[in-house]
């Protein structure tokens, strides 16, 4: 292909910046040159146009980082396996290296760069590309099976020595990409073996442990990274998303607290937040959030959507309530969601937001309201919608009673989920989906069942059988307090120090840190008196 005919889009916030890198594009022989100063405008493009090659800077003044809008524009499909990204950034700071790493760029160029630097890196990505093509293209149609056999076919032919390590490093995310994670976890051992410094090709490990079941021994690697300022808060993230797999959200919490508040970033706020809504914790979440927000409040795109993580939150506080007790908190909701794009016009935040607005009317008994807004234009369409847009959809087509409509959406959403990759976003989504399947009503009845079952063995003190049918129960609904402590009560009385992916004394520290009735609170009290006096057991 003529440079003439590769469509370029430049991303940088800086003016002049944006200029000069244009000239030289331009004199490098390219003219299709698209030039943006933050992501919105480069999505908005990006809908119309295809993009072959994508300069990124990282830092984009007063919005989202180059990072974010990346994995927006590919999670949307916008951005295609094709497309060659190169990421420009002045900042040498671990963290942030490491986040653009995540995004598996094609190159990372360091500011200042020199002419001939930047040249360089442009025409390996473009070769790399155009040599692989047959391969990405598939890739392009999700044809990700084809895509490796493609892969593997040239990689044994492959005559270029130099593209070799891109090359494995495509087989290993394809390997993952079509749950082969033995084999990826063998390739990225090999990259390791000769030299063990490779992190991409550490953390591909880690993720192909992780997915192959290999959860302790994932644990330790990641464990071994928190020793290190390039890897350590990455790794407490995966650490407090693989615990909250578990259900262990108090274990979480302390992996999350080691990273330091002013690096935290937003996911692992977001993260944070719902780790404390997971331990009916909602107050602290709130402040948390409150906290982020404010000091996003100059970064327009973010202080949006932590407005409107803070509503959902409040929402979640409100469903809590007596529906006459509601009318404050939320007040305070459906402000948090006009100060949501207040003067932004964009039609997509506009129904994310209905969404919203119709759930709060739900809860204000006002159903006329809620249906009002759910049968606007465009409130049917979920096709560019997020998981957590979806999941305020659930919501409210289930206020309104149309429980078929909830499920349809409930559906679609597992599937958009299973088709994001690993990170603080899905696993917050998943912790969403899962609190709207029970609100449908999937999982509790069958709870229900198993935890009756259960104290029917309880009661003639087989407790065995108590504790696997309470074990179910609490698989399928864990916020549900009642099963949780029957199912620690049984393990204390059976004298059994695990079970499965239960650790007795760690289940009870994770509940003591639950807001609970006092009733409940009382009854964890006298089970914890008897844990203390068998520390030879509950170790």
């Amino acid at each position: 292909m003529s440079l003439s005919d590769i469509k370029v889009a430049i991303v940088e916030d800086n003016g002049m910046a944006r200029i000069n890198l244009r000239n030289h594009l331009m004199e490098m022989g390219f003219s299709e040159i698209g030039c943006f100063s933050n992501g919105r405008e480069l999505k908005a493009h990006a809908r119309l146009r295809r993009i072959d090659l994508l300069l990124m800077d990282y830092h984009l003044g007063q919005n989202k980082n180059g990072v974010e809008v990346v994995q927006e524009l590919q999670e949307q499909g916008l951005l295609k396996s094709s497309t060659s990204i190169i990421f420009i950034t002045s900042d040498r700071l671990p963290m942030i290296v490491g986040q653009i790493v995540d995004v598996h760029p094609d190159a990372l160029v360091i500011k200042p760069y020199t002419i001939r630097s930047i040249e360089k890196n442009i025409s390996a990505c473009l070769n790399f590309h155009h040599y692989l093509m047959p391969v990405f293209k598939l890739m392009d149609e999700d044809e990700f099976a084809h895509a490796l056999d493609k892969l593997n076919y040239m990689l044994e032919r492959n005559s270029r020595p130099r593209m070799r390590s891109q090359m494995v490093k495509l087989q290993a995310r394809l390997l993952i990409k079509v749950k082969r994670f033995k084999e990826a976890a063998s390739v990225y051992n090999d990259v390791l073996r000769s030299s063990d410094k490779i992190i991409w090709a550490k953390w591909g490990l880690i993720q192909s442990l992780y997915l192959d079941g290999q959860i302790k021994q994932s644990e330790d690697m990641l464990l071994a990274l928190t020793g290190t300022q390039l890897t350590s808060d990455k790794a407490r993230e995966w650490l407090a998303r693989i615990c909250i797999d578990a259900n262990q959200y108090a274990q979480a919490e302390d992996h999350i607290n080691a990273i330091r508040e002013g690096e935290m970033s937003v996911s692992a706020a977001r993260l944070k937040a719902y780790i404390y809504q997971a331990q009916e914790r909602n107050d602290e979440a709130i402040q948390l959030l409150e906290k982020k927000r404010e000091s996003n409040r100059g970064i327009r795109e973010r202080y949006d959507e932590l407005s409107l993580d803070l509503a959902r939150c409040y929402l979640q506080e409100a469903e809590g309530k007596k529906a006459n007790e509601r009318e404050k908190t939320l007040q305070v909701a459906k402000f948090l969601i006009g100060s949501a794009g207040r003067k932004n016009l964009d039609q997509k935040l506009i129904i994310k937001k209905d969404f919203l607005y119709a759930a709060a009317a739900v809860m204000a008994g006002n159903i006329e309201k809620a249906s009002e807004l759910l049968n606007r234009e465009g409130m049917d369409d979920m096709t560019d919608s997020d998981v957590l847009q979806m999941t305020d959809a659930i919501s409210a087509w289930k206020g309104i009673g149309n429980d078929e409509k909830a499920s349809e959406i409930l559906a679609l959403c597992k599937m958009r989920l299973s088709q994001l990759d690993d990170g603080n976003e899905t696993t917050v989504a998943n912790m969403q989906v899962v609190k709207r399947e029970e609100s449908i009503g999937e999982r509790r009845p069958e709870a229900m069942k198993l935890n009756k079952t259960g104290l029917e063995h309880y009661i003639k003190h087989d407790y065995q059988k108590a504790t696997q049918d309470f074990y179910q129960a609490y698989l399928l609904f864990p916020r549900e307090v009642a099963f949780s402590l029957n199912l620690l009560q049984s393990l204390v009385e059976a004298e059994q120090g695990s079970y499965k992916t239960i650790n007795t004394r760690q289940f009870l520290s994770e509940l003591s840190r639950r807001q609970m009735a006092p009733n409940n609170q009382k009854r964890l009290e006298d089970i914890a008196k008897k844990v203390e006096k068998s520390p030879q057991i509950f170790s």
